[in-house]
């Protein structure tokens, strides 16, 4: 499967040592922030589940585009979604093998790193009333009701996916097809 992978310095300095990448967690600064580490452990179980158990000194995947705008091509990084990278950073283009890959809807991710239901609706009118049914049932259920509904990131015929991630627990140096090096400068 072809992806793209956007990678600060560091962690481009660290594959190129040890010819591997893997996520570390001390560096990831929005696993410091409660609402999202609570929804990528929510994440790092669906891998787990889907694609198989990380290695042992694994414990967060590297994040990669599948699809942007709904093609499979490298990012445009004059792309307002990339207007927050600042300093050297690396597009690694790469190849990785399906069945090491989780896809996800980009779009309807942000449900999950906010904590709320994810309708199976398209129409506003059956969201608006799918939303109130949630909102009706005991705060017990709720939650039980509200993590199910996240399974719907994952669904592609919810919804045409025009904007996929996708998540894997390492990349190896043999995986890149090709490297960009690029200097953001976050956009006033």
């Amino acid at each position: 499967m072809r992806l793209w992978t956007i990678q600060d310095k560091a962690a481009y300095e660290d594959l190129c040592v040890n010819n591997i990448l893997r996520c570390n967690e001390k560096l990831a600064d929005w696993l410091r922030e409660d609402n999202f580490k609570r929804s990528y452990d929510w994440l790092v179980s669906e891998m787990k589940k889907r694609v198989g158990k990380p290695f042992v000194d694994v414990k967060y995947p590297i994040w990669a585009w599948y699809l942007l705008d709904g093609k499979n091509v490298k990012p445009d990084l004059r792309r307002t979604e990339f207007n927050n990278y600042v300093g050297e950073h690396y597009i690694l283009e790469v190849e990785i093998p399906d069945n090491k890959v989780l896809l996800s809807d980009e779009e309807t991710w942000h449900v999950v790193l906010n904590n709320g239901y994810l309708s199976r609706f398209d129409d506003l009118d059956a969201i608006e009333e799918d939303d109130k049914w949630f909102d009706g049932l005991p705060s017990n259920k709720q939650e039980r009701v509200k993590h199910e509904s996240w399974q719907n990131i994952f669904d592609k015929t919810l919804n045409p996916w025009k904007y996929v991630q996708s998540t894997f627990w390492e990349l190896r140096m043999e995986q890149i097809v090709s490297t960009r090096k690029f200097v953001g400068k976050r956009k006033e």
